[in-house]
């Protein structure tokens, strides 16, 4: 790192990126921050401030602010613990030893009045909006950082990217970099600086000039290459039409896009493509104060040319109503430079003249869209247009007839069953129509521009081997009221928020496993499902909203109301307040929502016009025709057609789908796409909302580091191992901590970190030691850093005051040297004067040097100085053995007391191992009753698949019968229909043969006949009686049946009863495990009260003499044992709360698959009642058939019954005329010859007679082959009956 620092340190550009670590390591700052014992107190304003502790009062602590030096009381749950020095402006805010809101707070802002916009945590790649032009986005910027590693550069989001692109090519794994962030916050402009170098760094060109400061390059500037070039070129595009001024900003993203690049084997762009997002079409018809719609009509009206604007027929701004705001003009914005740079985008995009012009006829089309203006008849509710000048303006733009596309819109054909009338529409109806219209031709005209878009910029000729996907979307949005595009928005940044839970966790667990610590992996994302699942599950927010818009009463209101009833217990849900303006609450992981359900269920259809979208689609324009070819259309009749999908949501077959819908499939595939890439990501935030540099508002920040999901990061890297630091860098600044631990000599990093950590007596959970590193739990670090600086502290302290004691002492030895040989001077001098004109002095001086006896007393004094000195050192080497002796014996006392307490301490240790095993076998025992639970899960979950597999089959195989029993319905009408006809041909020639029966004989044969019928129709009536034997056979089959579906009905109330049985044992477990954290708090609050004491104890000691320093260090170390007694015992606490919240989730897992067995049973006895419904309409249809039968057969013994009395007269009658022809026997031989031509007459009569008795003969044998048909396919029927009823049992038996 350092390294990097001093090679690069040359470059002006990176005052702006790069950290002055002489600030940083400021030694007055370290002691200050020792000295006044610094934390964070929340503030109103500042959101936090810093503090320093004075006194503490129970659960309240006295702070000072530290700018107003002010007192206050503090509560100690508000403060938040402040980093050290050493970590100020950190690049990686993951690496803070203290990880909350107000560190982090403090290091954005440190860095943001530094010039310091980029900043890591973790796997986020925070950025500040500076709002200003910073040089960091230079071609050398992008040298700097290409091919390097993350840590080898400082922050930016060209170190993400090339990280991203880097990965790609190595591990052939596709990547995705996800921009999120508040409107301002400079989403776009990071997207397009992620754009901007892989066009440079993937390039199959080389570039020929150096790119600008801050922006794109234009196309004369650099010369990338075609593909390169246009795909640089896209987003100028893309923001003119998507792109509108905003009261946060002026260029703000109207739409999300996910940019797709695609890249070769050798790793050279080989196309792209562009994915748009919920497009704010609302905008071009009404626009906030102090905002204005989409940048393309300012730049059009500004840019056009005389003789484009009367072909596009554009007039003054002004004049255009759906310009809510008139002509706004923007500072940082030149709509006609602007224009030239989009048309100059479109022709390096391949869009020809014609192409642009269609395109800004329907932007013209949409302004003039608004200027229609529309009266209400005085007397009807119809709408008038009382003048259409602008509509034939509208016409001529779109291609379309102007009496036709009023009439469509004053008065809607609409189909009303299979006829079409005219609705007449009211005022307000037809304006709702014509912005609708407005808006959807927009929209559609937008999404072709992102199609022909991919059309370019999608290459055959080289394969695409992998891609980076750059998604720029709308942040988390929380407004005082949201309504349904915010919905849409939070929903979108929920699932990306479980994303990245789930990969900051993936990638923590990879970095364990390497290091090889022993982890248990948590997935986060779990913590986002409920409210996720409360959106787009069956019976959530969207799917409720979706089916009230398919019932034509359903308002807001009753979309609320359902919505309330459905989830009121929801944990995520929450009901508005009475007062409030809200209709429902959503509490999401940034916080809770207030939705409005207003208009909701319109936005939701976003219905139009069908009458004027069939037109549109027969325009004379092509480019209109093509944009609205395949139009899906939501009209006032549509609403039929719906079916269930196997998830249970319901969807539109053919022309209606929904906004919701849509969106939801949209999502459902970005969001594979996203799986199945490594994620990169960048928040963006904005600093203030007065679009000033240099300014940060608090609280602004801290409410987008919550929505960004920056906080909840935070929040998850608190439950792992944040900090770590390898073996040597430990070892070199906390060994003095720990002194004589390490010997001398060469000794393994690891196993001098694993001796240190032992001697500074830290709690085993509060570490680990991987291969290379030492990783430590948030707030470990602070604490050792706390504790380095007192021991500095104090050993600077003793230096200090032994340099000024020895400096004092050769002083004061000076001092009295400096006395001692003025005296002398003076007392010699005295002397002196005093002998000097002495004669005998005189002369002794003379005579003293010439004798040997003046030496010998410097010497005698000479050895009796080394008599002195080694008598000195003897006696200091005696009282050197003495206290010798003495720290032997106390050493040795020492060790028995320390043989004492290691004694202590391994019964406690047993003890606690003992406990252990305890929990060990307990947790062994829930998780085997887990393990079962899970397993019946499975099974009733595969038993409810093949339930509903067998239902969908039967559902079939009954609409198939159905449609079989129509199909004989209608023969047995035809059979009926014959059967009359052959009546009334019956009838015809029974009084035909009543007419000619003068024939004795034939009378006898034609008894006989009937006499044979008889017996026929007897032996059918018998066959039929057998049938319905039979028939009530199978009635006692069905009813055997139905009572042995009601016996699996109550083998399934004993299976909910044993279920409930269970829920009591989880409970009855549930108490015990309550039971068992009421011990270990009792536990933990005897421990405290020992603590308590140790302490007072401690207290007492403190005030002995120094003689007890001893027995003060072990009462200091039996308190941090206890201590982390205490901290063992509370993280047991926390896996009991665990154990507590599984169980809990068990039961709720009970419960719904109790509900789902009720739900089943319920079908199950519907489906029975179906079967019994077509078993009784079967028993009437055979009840009918049979009495028509009897019926028919008394009809035929009354007609038998005729024929017999007919006969009895007719032989009395020949008896008489026999009698009379006797008599006259003779005049009877007279006419014989007229009796003879007479027979002859009737023998041809008889003849013909008896030809027509053959033919309805024939014709009643037919009649009784239809009605033998008709009993077959009857008792075909009845069959098929039985099958179903067998299948129905099977399928109970199953389901049983």
């Amino acid at each position: 790192m350092a390294d990097r620092r001093e090679s690069t340190s040359n470059m002006a550009e990176l005052q702006y990126l790069v950290v002055d670590k002489q600030v940083i390591n400021d030694p007055a700052s370290q002691a200050e921050w020792t000295a006044k014992r610094l934390v964070w107190v929340p503030h109103e304003t500042h959101g936090f401030v810093a503090a320093s502790i004075k006194a503490e009062r129970g659960e309240e602590l006295e702070v000072e602010i530290a700018e107003t030096n002010k007192l206050y009381l503090v509560s100690k749950d508000d403060i938040q613990k402040m980093n050290p020095p050493k970590f100020s402006k950190v690049e990686d805010m993951a690496e803070l030893t203290c990880l909350n809101e107000a560190s982090v707070l403090h290091n954005l802002k440190d860095r943001y009045y530094s010039g310091l916009i980029y900043t890591y945590s973790g796997l986020f790649c925070v950025v500040v909006n500076p709002y200003k032009r910073l040089p960091i986005y230079t071609e050398k910027v992008i040298v700097l950082y290409k091919g390097k590693k993350r840590h080898e550069v400082p922050p930016h989001v060209y170190a993400i990217t090339d990280n991203a692109y880097r990965s790609m090519l190595q591990d052939r794994e596709d990547q995705s970099i996800l921009c999120t962030g508040e409107s301002g916050a400079g989403k776009t402009e990071n997207t397009k600086k992620v754009i901007q170098y892989l066009a440079y760094v993937a390039s199959s060109h080389r570039p020929k000039s150096v790119l600008g400061h801050a922006e794109v390059a234009k196309p004369k500037d650099i010369l990338i290459g075609e593909l390169e070039e246009q795909l640089l070129q896209a987003n100028p595009i893309l923001e003119s039409f998507g792109n509108a001024k905003t009261v946060k900003n002026d260029n703000s993203s109207r739409f999300g896009k996910f940019i797709r690049i695609n890249f070769d084997m050798s790793g050279y762009i080989a196309g792209a493509n562009i994915e748009s997002y919920l497009l704010e079409k609302s905008r071009t018809v009404r626009q906030a104060k102090d905002e204005r719609t989409f940048h393309v009509f300012y730049q059009l009206l500004a840019g056009a040319n005389e003789a484009q604007k009367k072909e596009l027929l554009l007039e003054d701004p002004k004049a255009y109503r759906f310009l809510s705001h008139g002509f706004l003009n923007v500072a940082s914005i030149d709509d006609q430079q602007e224009f030239q740079l989009t048309m100059q985008a479109m022709e390096i995009m391949g869009l020809n003249h014609e192409d642009m012009m269609s395109i800004f006829k329907i932007v013209s089309a949409t302004m003039q869209f608004g200027n229609m203006t529309f009266q209400q008849e005085r007397k009807t509710d119809q709408a008038t247009l009382p003048d259409n000048t602008v509509a034939q303006k509208v016409c001529h733009l779109l291609g379309l007839p102007v009496s036709d596309l009023v009439k469509a819109l004053l008065k809607p054909k609409l189909k009303v069953g299979r006829d079409f009338v005219h609705k007449a529409q009211n005022k307000e109806q037809v304006e709702f129509a014509v912005e609708a219209l407005s808006k959807g031709t927009y929209e559609r005209m937008f999404k072709w521009i992102v199609t022909r878009i991919n059309r370019s910029l999608d290459r055959t000729k080289r394969q695409g081997a992998s891609f980076i996907g750059i998604l720029d979307i709308a942040g988390f949005e929380i407004f005082e009221l949201n309504s349904f595009e915010q919905l849409c928005i939070n929903y979108t940044n929920e699932k990306l928020q479980q994303l990245f839970n789930h990969t900051m966790f993936v990638l923590e667990q990879e970095e364990y496993q390497r290091e090889g610590i022993e982890w248990k992996f948590i997935d986060f994302g779990l913590d986002l499902q409920p409210t996720i699942e409360l959106i787009e599950k069956p019976m959530g927010v969207l799917a409720l909203v979706d089916e009230e818009c398919f019932f034509p009463k359903a308002t807001d209101k009753s979309f609320v109301e359902k919505l309330v009833a459905s989830h009121k217990s929801h944990p995520k849900f929450q009901v508005a307040e009475f007062r409030s303006n809200a209709d429902f609450s959503v509490i999401h992981y940034a916080g809770k929502v207030d939705y409005a359900a207003a208009q909701w269920l319109m936005k939701n259809m976003d219905p139009l016009n069908d009458n004027v979208i069939e037109m549109l689609q027969h325009s004379t324009e092509p480019f209109v025709v093509q944009i609205w070819k395949d139009a899906e259309i939501v009209g006032l009749s549509a609403t039929a057609g719906i079916s269930e999908t196997q998830f249970g949501a319901r969807t539109r077959k053919g022309m209606f789908r929904t906004v919701s819908q849509l969106y939801k499939e949209q999502l459902a595939k970005l969001m594979v796409t996203l799986r199945n890439t490594n994620p990169n990501f960048v928040r963006c935030i904005i600093p203030n909302h007065e679009k000033k540099a240099g300014k940060i508002d608090s609280i602004l920040v801290l409410d987008q580091l919550r929505c960004n999901g920056v906080l909840e990061g935070i929040r998850i890297c608190r439950q792992g191992f944040p900090n770590r630091i390898g073996f040597q860098d430990f070892r070199q600044r906390y060994e003095f901590l720990t002194p004589n631990v390490i010997p001398k000599g060469f000794m393994d990093g690891k196993k001098a970190c694993e001796l240190m950590i032992q001697a500074l007596e830290l709690d085993p959970n509060l570490y680990r030691i991987g291969q290379s590193k030492v990783f430590f739990r948030a707030g470990v670090l602070a604490h050792l850093e706390e504790e380095r600086d007192l021991k500095l502290t104090d050993i600077i302290i003793n230096f200090q005051a032994y340099c000024r004691g020895m400096l004092a002492r050769k002083n004061y030895q000076k001092r009295l040297q400096q006395i001692s040989a003025i005296k002398i001077i003076q007392r010699n001098c005295a002397a002196y004067l005093k002998l000097r004109n002495w004669p005998w002095w005189r002369l002794f001086t003379k005579v003293k040097p010439l004798l040997q006896v003046t030496g010998q007393e410097e010497r005698l004094s000479v050895k009796e100085n080394e008599l002195k000195e080694v008598a000195e050192k003897l006696d200091r080497q005696k009282a050197e053995y003495s206290e010798v002796e003495n720290k032997l014996a106390q050493i040795v006392e020492e060790k028995s007391i320390l043989a004492e307490q290691l004694q202590a301490e391994t019964e406690l240790c047993a003890e606690a191992e003992e406990m252990r095993v305890r929990l060990q076998a307990r947790k062994t025992e829930l998780e085997e009753l887990l393990h079962d639970f899970e397993g019946r899960i499975e099974e009733e979950e595969e038993r409810a698949t093949v339930l509903n597999n067998e239902k969908k089959k039967l559902a079939q195989h009954i609409t198939d019968l159905e449609e079989q029993l129509e199909e004989e319905e209608g023969s047995r009408q035809k059979l009926q229909l014959e059967k009359h006809a052959a009546e009334s041909k019956i009838k015809q020639m029974e009084e035909t043969l009543a007419i000619t029966e003068d024939s004795q004989a034939k009378l006898i044969k034609e008894k006989k006949q009937l006499d044979e019928r008889n017996v026929e129709l007897q032996q059918q009536l018998q066959e039929e009686e057998d049938k319905t034997k039979s028939l009530a056979k199978i009635k006692h089959k069905q009813e055997a049946s139905i009572n042995d579906l009601e016996e699996r009905l109550r083998r399934e109330i004993a299976l909910r009863e044993e279920l409930e049985r269970i829920k009591r044992r989880l409970e009855a477990e549930l108490a015990e495990t309550k039971e068992q954290l009421a011990e270990k708090k009792a536990q933990c609050e005897e421990l405290t009260q020992q603590l308590a004491k140790k302490e007072d104890e401690l207290a007492r000691l403190t005030q002995r003499v120094d003689d007890e320093s001893t027995g003060k260090a072990t009462v200091h170390k039996q308190a941090r044992e206890l201590e982390s007694q205490l901290a063992e015992l509370s993280e047991d606490f926390d896996v009991e709360k665990a154990a507590r919240a599984k169980a809990e989730k068990q039961r709720r897992d009970l419960s719904e698959e109790l509900e789902a067995l009720k739900t089943e049973l319920i079908e199950s006895l519907d489906s029975t009642a179906v079967q019994q419904e077509l078993r009784n309409k079967r028993e009437q249809e055979l009840a009918s058939t049979k009495k028509a039968l009897e019926e028919e057969q008394k009809t035929r013994e009354m007609q038998v019954a005729d024929m017999r009395h007919k006969q009895t007269q007719q032989e009395g009658t020949l008896v008489e005329q026999l009698e009379l022809m006797k008599k006259a026997k003779n005049s009877v031989e007279k006419a014989k010859a007229a009796l003879e031509a007479e027979a002859a007459d009737v023998a041809n009569d008889l003849k013909t007679m008896s030809v027509a008795k053959q033919d309805s003969e024939r014709k009643r044998k037919q009649l009784e082959a239809h009605v033998q048909e008709l009993t077959m396919k009857v008792s075909e029927l009845d069959r098929t009956k039985g099958d179903a009823t067998e299948k129905a049992a099977k399928l109970q038996v199953g389901r049983a």
